[in-house]
């Protein structure tokens, strides 16, 4: 079946020659599952909805802090009624030029090691207690950033004084257990390299196809077929940047049956054929 794809879709944040891009405003909710090739730290000032990320749901609201790792597929939900109202500070981070800088203060240059491990899980923190504190930290630097790029000394500071705030990560928030789409979704990833088949993936949960196609739907936003081709992009992706395999067997490694299909399909929604995209991207 084949998806209509939107280059925003991927979400890829190009930082070029900056190592940081730092947003602080009202926005609206991103409707669609998506990744980064860098660290985010999303934290939410105003609103409530939900944050689904490693194929579980979190409450989201005001005071909480989330940290995405590279190639974290997650997906942010408002709350209908607080749409008008959500306001969220985001920071995408080149982790790799931060931890760089970072060789004199090797518990956080640890800590940031951890948060950023590719593919690694997400950390949700409880940080409401600080709001204060956070307000004022993230609105220096909102002012700093809005007249000039922030510089190296400042991203490292602003992050050396954000990690020293936090509390550990094992005080991590539980996930919310509620619904059909976190089984659907670690049974995709489980089982995203052979052919999709419904019937299989409802004999396997005990439900049937109506119902999880519906659920799936509604706790989501969207379609099994969109959320099972976006973790099957994200692992061409990865694949394309972290090996020299060729892109008939990166097709075939991501799900894809058909290379011509799977170039196809990579254009639409990357934006890049996959040459071009291993050729753009890859660190050097």
């Amino acid at each position: 079946m084949a998806e209509q794809w939107h280059a925003e879709r991927l979400e890829l944040i190009a930082l070029n020659d900056a190592i940081v891009s730092f947003s602080r405003l009202f926005a609206n909710t991103v409707r669609y599952h998506h990744w980064h090739q860098c660290l985010e730290v999303l934290y939410v000032e105003e609103g409530f909805g939900v944050v689904m990320v490693d194929n579980r749901q979190y409450t989201m609201r005001p005071g909480r802090l989330f940290f995405f790792p590279p190639f974290t597929l997650h997906k942010v939900m408002v709350d209908e009624q607080a749409q008008d109202c959500y306001r969220r500070t985001i920071i995408h981070v080149d982790q790799h030029a931060i931890l760089k800088l970072f060789r004199d203060f090797p518990q956080n240059q640890r800590r940031l090691q951890r948060l950023s491990a590719r593919n690694g899980p997400a950390v949700v923190l409880d940080a409401a207690s600080i709001h204060p504190h956070l307000d004022h930290l993230f609105s220096l630097y909102a002012t700093l950033a809005a007249s000039a790029s922030l510089t190296s000394e400042q991203v490292a500071c602003l992050l050396l004084t954000l990690l020293n705030m936090l509390p550990e990560e094992n005080e991590k928030l539980p996930e919310d257990q509620t619904g059909i789409a976190t089984p659907v979704m670690f049974w995709l990833e489980e089982n995203y390299q052979r052919k999709f088949s419904l019937a299989r993936l409802a004999d396997d949960l005990g439900k049937s196809r109506s119902y999880i196609s519906r659920r799936f739907h509604l706790e989501t936003g969207e379609h099994i077929h969109q959320y099972l081709n976006t973790i099957r992009l994200r692992k061409a992706c990865e694949l394309l940047l972290h090996s020299d395999r060729s892109i008939a067997d990166i097709a075939c490694a991501a799900g894809f049956s058909d290379v011509t299909y799977f170039i196809s399909a990579f254009k639409k929604g990357i934006g890049e054929t996959p040459l071009q995209y291993r050729k753009n991207h890859t660190r050097r």
